[in-house]
């Protein structure tokens, strides 16, 4: 392995011995409190005060090995890690503020980079990869609620994906096109607002019915320095623009939500060089980016007698202006099983695929590209003790890179994350 993360070998070591010596006795705030899903429970009873008052803090750390077994660029193995630092605020406990609410989230990600070194997948093969290590400020919003919280005012720093062509299932699956779609996080001179790149903007909710919910947001169209992308720079540069994004789903269901059916459009106003098309000066001519896409969720299975166990299906598709754009459009679906086997009611079976295909004015620049890069995801995650997870991983990639000159891939690799 190379290149390995500053937090692995003390995190592994703390994680290990956490397994093999079992506290012999529960303290007394944390088995009554809700902090037995954390390593390091409720601190002594201050994290339960914490939460009295107000105020919620999440420590998650994540630990990917992954490696090339054939294909790509070549074999090989990496790690590579992310700690998530997460703090919510109740503003009706801590000042008496009725519906408000607020989030500061810091992240650290370290460690190597196995697609870039390894496999050359112009989608990504983990969603922790970035191509700058390094800690930053990631999200920093305020949020306001009215009319008992059928509309909602956001605004900050905010991850666009957090909310936006999202589905619970896809969740699971360490691909990045399974958070945002290839057609939507290609997009952009610094991508859209989502990992581990936020701009600051604004965003309003609306929900009039249980069952049906819209929603938009309009956010700086550059986030953060693309030339200095260490640490976190919120800046508005003239030509910049901003990301219009919105989003209406209906949510079936009469009692609690079993699914999503939603349909989005996103459009940047800053324009941006045609990937063919150039103008008599020989200039690329300048045009919109701009997108749509759709979604869908849905529990088709629940075991009797077992809430939550049980099968869930999603798909997802959507298009993107093919004159600037490497891909036009791109799609996923999958399935996820939870609970599949008998005694583990947490267990997630997944089996994800999907697929984009490149734009014709990008094979056009490219001088030869394949016309569609494809992959198989196959995963498994369940919990060794309440805060220890771990997720193996197997992906077939087809066309790595939309690279003619690349062989197929076949990744492996696990995921171990740790909540403290």
């Amino acid at each position: 392995m190379t290149n390995i993360s500053k937090y692995a070998i003390p995190v592994l070591a703390l994680m290990i011995a956490s397994v093999l010596v079992p506290s012999s006795h529960a303290s007394a705030d944390d088995s009554a409190g809700s902090f037995d899903g954390a390593l390091t429970g409720s601190w002594n009873g201050s994290r339960a005060a914490l939460a009295g008052t107000g105020v919620d803090i999440d420590l998650v750390y994540k630990l990917d090995v992954m490696s090339d077994a054939s294909g790509g660029i070549k074999t090989g193995v990496e790690t590579l890690d992310n700690l998530d630092v997460k703090m919510m605020f109740d503003g009706e406990k801590l000042f008496g503020s009725k519906g408000t609410s607020a989030k500061i989230y810091f992240l650290d990600n370290n460690g190597s980079g196995p697609n870039a070194s390894l496999v050359g997948d112009a989608e990504g093969i983990d969603n922790i990869e970035v191509e700058t290590p390094g800690g930053k400020l990631y999200e920093a919003w305020i949020q306001q609620n009215f009319m008992s919280d059928r509309i909602s005012l956001l605004a900050g720093l905010y991850d666009l994906n957090s909310e936006f062509y999202s589905t619970d299932s896809s969740g699971l699956f360490l691909r990045p096109t399974f958070g945002i779609g290839t057609d939507m996080g290609q997009s952009g001179k610094n991508g859209p607002s989502i990992f581990p790149v936020t701009s600051a903007g604004l965003r309003v909710k609306i929900q009039p019915k249980h069952d049906f919910l819209f929603q938009a947001a309009v956010l700086d169209g550059v986030p953060g320095n693309p030339d200095r992308p260490r640490g976190t720079t919120v800046q508005f540069n003239h030509g910049d623009g901003v990301l219009i994004a919105g989003e209406a789903d209906y949510l079936p269901g009469h009692d609690a939500p079993n699914g999503k059916i939603g349909i989005g459009a996103w459009k940047y106003t800053g324009k941006f060089d045609d990937l063919a098309d150039i103008d008599s000066a020989g200039n690329p001519v300048l045009r919109r980016s701009y997108g749509l896409y759709v979604l869908a969720e849905r529990q088709v299975y629940e075991e009797s007698g077992n809430s939550g166990r049980g099968l869930k299906v999603f798909a997802r598709l959507g298009a993107a202006n093919g004159d600037v754009n490497r891909f036009d459009y791109a799609g996923s679906a999958g399935a996820v099983y939870t609970g599949l086997f008998p005694g583990r009611d947490k267990g997630q079976l997944g089996l994800g695929i999907e697929s984009a295909h490149t734009s014709g004015k990008y094979r056009k620049s490219a001088g030869t590209a394949d016309a569609a890069t494809t992959a198989i995801e196959v995963c498994y995650s369940d919990t060794l003790t309440p805060w220890l997870t771990m997720q193996p991983d197997i992906q077939y990639i087809v066309n790595p890179g939309a690279d003619p000159a690349q062989k197929n891939a076949v990744v492996t690799g696990a995921r171990v994350t740790a909540k403290f």
